[in-house]
């Protein structure tokens, strides 16, 4: 995992915060709600506990949940229907997901392997007794009281977790922390210090939809089945294609092009889902120009969900932002001499070994990384 994320992780990226807690529609709900937090934190239940254990944090977190979350949402939906209001305001007081845990390894199904997840925020709609599956994680965190030395290690096992959501989910654009470029953040939150900020994020969360939490309306579930829309060549209307919804192939690599194949429950047709590459001829392009070679994929039809730029849209990345995560190198302190096939060890160093610094992967810190990547989410169908 280090080695697959070196050179794109991005930290402090400028323009995060702005993007995703103030622009949503239930921002203003989220600022109203963290200041409720400020004035009754006070209150037993409400305390930041001084000993931040896992076990208290989190009973923490659950009574924001419960006692200001999801009581003022009632508290002001309830006014809005006295006032007859509630059309104007549906969207922005309905709880959409809860916060949720588990306690031990195989409580969460649909994973490559067991895992304990600390904490994870799934949707509210699910019936119950149905257990925890991956498909329906939203956001994923971690507990934990290890100093900040630390983080790294804790950031690395966030994205394994994000791996597990992705092949649950492959059609899912984005899971907040994460995008299949590279993870990137704002700066960190001290919750100690600020917990009303942390009250804002957990609200937003739970208030956005699933639009908001990139999970791509144009594709829908229907039962066993995956239901999507797509250009057919000589009409202007969309044509529905029905899947299966367990993909033939899916990609495991968190940064890749996200490649995924369904076959349609017909089993007349595959459809490929993937990133286009920036500059390249797109895959359809090039069907569309092979389309008389013998024994070459069909085109019967495709589509362009979403483009990198549109998620980025309002964010700046730089060099200076980048975290390395690969391991530190090992200076070899012991003198060798290569001749031919043998080496020889010297007994005697000659010289200090000069300890090696990385070079910056930009010629000028600070230059801007183009933001404007137009790599398109598509899907293509082929017989």
């Amino acid at each position: 995992m280090r080695h697959e994320l070196s050179g794109s992780v991005f930290m402090n990226v400028k323009g995060f915060w702005k993007k995703y807690f103030e622009k949503p529609k239930c921002s203003k709900h989220c600022k109203a709600l963290s200041k409720e937090y400020e004035a009754r934190s006070g209150e037993e239940k409400l305390k930041f506990p001084e000993d931040p254990a896992e076990a208290d944090v989190w009973r923490w977190m659950k009574a924001l949940e419960e006692e200001i979350i999801k009581s003022s949402v009632n508290t002001l939906t309830k006014l809005a229907k006295e006032k007859g209001k509630m059309a104007g305001i549906r969207f922005m007081y309905s709880i959409e997901a809860t916060q949720c845990h588990t306690l031990s390894k195989g409580q969460i199904e649909g994973g490559q392997t067991d895992r304990q997840l600390d904490y994870f925020i799934k949707r509210n709609n699910l019936p119950n007794g149905d257990g925890y599956h991956w498909r329906d994680v939203l956001v994923v965190g971690e507990l934990t009281k290890l100093p900040m030395s630390a983080f790294l290690d804790k950031f690395l096992q966030l994205c394994v977790y994000m791996s597990e959501v992705f092949l649950a989910q492959p059609l899912r654009h984005f899971v907040h922390r994460l995008i299949l470029f590279g993870p990137y953040c704002e700066s960190i939150i001290d919750i100690g210090k600020s917990p009303k900020k942390l009250v804002h994020v957990l609200a937003a969360y739970m208030l956005m939809s699933d639009k908001e939490h990139e999970i791509d309306s144009n594709i829908r579930n229907d039962g066993d089945e995956i239901i999507i829309k797509m250009k057919v060549p000589g009409s202007s209307v969309m044509q529905e294609f029905s899947l299966f919804t367990k993909p033939l192939l899916c990609q495991s690599s968190l940064v890749s092009r996200g490649t995924t194949v369904y076959s349609s429950t017909d089993k007349k047709y595959v459809v490929k889902f993937s990133w286009k590459i920036c500059g390249k001829t797109s895959e359809v392009e090039l069907l569309k120009i092979a389309k008389d070679v013998v024994g070459m994929a069909k085109l019967i039809g495709s589509r362009d969900l979403v483009q990198t730029s549109t998620l980025r849209k309002g964010l700046t990345f730089i060099h200076l932002m980048v975290k390395y995560t690969r391991p530190a190198e090992k200076i070899l302190t012991t003198p060798v001499v290569l001749s031919g096939n043998s080496v020889q060890y010297l007994k005697k160093s000659t010289s200090k070994a000069e300890s090696r610094k990385r070079k910056s992967e930009s010629g000028q810190a600070g230059a801007i990384i183009e933001s404007v990547n137009m790599r398109i989410r598509s899907g293509t169908k082929g017989q």
